[in-house]
């Protein structure tokens, strides 16, 4: 099965790169500071499934929330939750789940604290 190609208006092709790269890649942008690093990370951030990624690790990061709270404040369906926070973890974040099936951030890669 081909590997689908994915394109976001004004950025080209954003399959080059593995996920890892491209949450390295908005970390540095989002520490840049520059004026035209800013709006790039923005950008990235909204346009994103890994923007999205980082939208949700600094919400369970902020709020502890639960799953259906993780769906109003994204607005994505309950399978793309499950599916980036497996991507979290997958990319070292450790997640706890409460009794009360609120979620928090137990352990961060060094290099992804940066995103907070």
């Amino acid at each position: 099965m081909a590997k689908k190609k994915t394109f976001v208006q004004g950025m080209g092709m954003l399959n080059l790169l593995s996920d890892r790269d491209w949450i390295t890649i908005i970390a540095v942008l989002i520490r840049d500071g520059g004026k035209e690093a800013q709006p790039l990370a923005e950008t990235l951030l909204s346009r994103t499934k890994h923007g999205r990624q980082i939208r949700l690790l600094r919400l369970i990061h902020e709020k502890q929330p639960t799953i259906p709270e993780m769906q109003r404040t994204m607005k994505v369906s309950r399978r793309t939750i499950f599916r980036d926070l497996n991507s979290l973890e997958e990319y070292g974040v450790q997640l706890n789940v409460d009794d009360s099936y609120h979620y928090s951030i137990t352990d961060l890669p060094k290099n992804m604290s940066r995103l907070l």
